[in-house]
């Protein structure tokens, strides 16, 4: 028998863009859930930053716009 509940999802996205040593730029990603990093990944890499910036808007902007458009 099952017992009802709510069960309750908390995670934090942390994106920072990193130029490297080898003059590229990088988008590392962290999801943490209390406190405890859960998934980490780096994106790239670019040959500008406005590159990686745009990266960065397609992969979390622009999912959470369409989510709001069909709400």
């Amino acid at each position: 028998m099952a017992t009802a509940g709510t069960v309750v999802l908390e995670a934090k996205i942390a994106v920072d863009i990193v130029l490297a040593e080898d003059g590229k730029y990088y988008v590392d990603s962290t999801t943490t859930m209390d406190g405890v990093i859960v998934r980490a990944w780096t994106e790239g890499p670019f040959e500008t930053e406005a590159k990686a910036r745009e990266c960065v808007e397609w992969q979390y902007s622009m999912p959470m716009l369409e989510k709001l458009r069909n709400a």
